[in-house]
């Protein structure tokens, strides 16, 4: 045990403080692979034979195995005992004839059984395999998504401008917390990771996240028809002042496609034009990135309108709490809250339609946290309850006539006995 007093150098003290930090970092971190016990029996015309058939077994019956024919072979394993633990590692895969497949790691097994009768061996054992579990949420709870092969012209190509639209799309429905979003740009680095996984330099454990790679539910897809950001520079004449006006513009059509069945599942065009003035220019950069943002989340809110509308998750008085943040929701949106009905199905084609709703409220959003939202309720004509659903408000225009823009104000004076003073006088 190490005292420290107050004569002890603070050289001394860092250096303590910080293998103290290291080792508890190191005790900390929590392994994802478990190891899950199975009992299997093999049988083959050797003892060693009937071991592996045996262990192939245990692995099908934890990972499952994709099965056309009864005949396997199995075509490599390689054994190491570490720390008087035997490790199996193998891959077993049946001829051209048949289709089996079925890999994984064998942490350790023990035989319960084991006889030869009529020349064959027969051994019963228990094998422990180990299961690799992803962190946080099992990506399995939510349907998997893939945002891939956004088309634009050559002189966008150039730009980066896919690269960019599709990043920030990611970001919207990543952040939507509805979908598990899957990533099929970094092939590279995977394949690099994958070579240090299946490496006898790393752990056994590690062989466990072989295999575990996702196929997408629904792939978005689409093509960026136009996408404009213009920056024009503009003058007073009288003062000689400038100013800048900048545009921003795109219209990009997008469909979800279910892969299995390459079924369009949903398709719309999205279009954004916006226009402003400043005395200082924006970089054409920032510009792009604003635009690709405004039309991602545009894209993004329709499709959990579609498929996951927002939902009332908690009432406290006229504070309503919604099951969404980040960055699709802002502060001072508007949203009607509806009651869901009677299940509506298609007479023709047995689809269900979704459920009649009842327009119940209209709630504004006052505050925007990174997994939800908290609203405030403008007017209702019955009580919120969790479950509700809410829909975008649509926006209502004043039947004033619009009052004129004030005037920039000029930054020249009249000065006595006519004439006009400059800035720059």
């Amino acid at each position: 045990m190490l005292t420290i007093s107050k004569k002890t150098p603070p050289k001394t003290i860092l250096r303590v403080l910080t293998i103290a930090c290291m080792m508890l970092l190191i005790f900390s971190v929590e392994s994802h692979a478990d190891i899950v016990s199975a009992t299997a029996t093999g049988t083959a015309a050797s003892r060693e034979a009937a071991i592996e058939d045996a262990l192939i077994q245990a692995v099908r019956q934890i990972k499952g195995v994709s099965l056309k024919s009864a005949t396997t072979a199995v075509r490599s394993s390689k054994t190491k005992t570490v720390n008087g633990k035997r490790n199996t590692n193998f891959t077993a895969k049946s001829t051209s004839v048949n289709d089996t497949k079925s890999s994984g790691v064998i942490a350790g097994y023990k035989i319960i059984n084991e006889n030869k009768t009529n020349g064959l061996w027969n051994v019963t054992l228990k094998a422990k395999v180990n299961v690799y579990e992803t962190p946080g949420l099992p990506p399995t709870t939510r349907r998997k998504l893939a945002i891939v092969g956004f088309k634009a012209s050559s002189t966008n190509r150039k730009r980066g401008v896919p690269q960019i639209f599709q990043q920030k799309l990611t970001d919207s429905i990543v952040q939507s917390r509805r979908f598990t979003v899957l990533d099929r740009e970094e092939e590279a680095l995977y394949q690099r990771e994958k070579k240090k996984w299946k490496s006898d330099d790393f752990a056994v454990e590690e062989k466990a996240k072989l295999g575990m790679r996702l196929g997408a539910d629904y792939i978005v897809t689409g093509r960026i028809l136009s996408y404009v950001t213009k920056s024009t520079r503009m003058g007073i004449t009288i003062t000689g002042e400038n100013y800048y006006r900048e545009r921003i513009a795109a219209q990009v059509s997008y469909k979800v496609i279910v892969p299995a069945t390459m079924q369009v599942k949903w398709s719309s065009t999205v279009t954004v034009d916006k226009t402003y003035e400043g005395e200082i220019p924006t970089s054409i950069a920032t510009l792009s990135a604003r635009l690709s943002k405004m039309v991602s989340q545009k894209i993004s809110t329709q499709l959990l309108q579609a498929i996951y509308p927002l939902k009332v998750i908690k009432v406290t008085g006229k504070q309503i709490y919604l099951n969404m943040g980040g960055g699709n929701l802002k502060e001072g949106q508007r949203y009607n809250v509806y009651h869901l009905g009677e299940r509506l199905i298609d007479p023709y084609t047995k689809e269900s339609l979704g459920r009649a709703e009842s327009k119940i409220a209209t709630i504004k959003v006052t505050e925007v946290k990174t997994k939800y939202a908290v609203a405030t309720v403008l007017q209702r004509s019955a009580a919120i309850i969790k479950g509700n659903i809410c829909r975008p408000a649509k926006r209502v225009y004043s039947s004033k006539k619009k009052q004129p823009a004030p005037q920039k104000k000029s930054s020249f004076k009249y000065i006595d006995g006519g004439g006009v003073k400059l800035p720059f006088d």
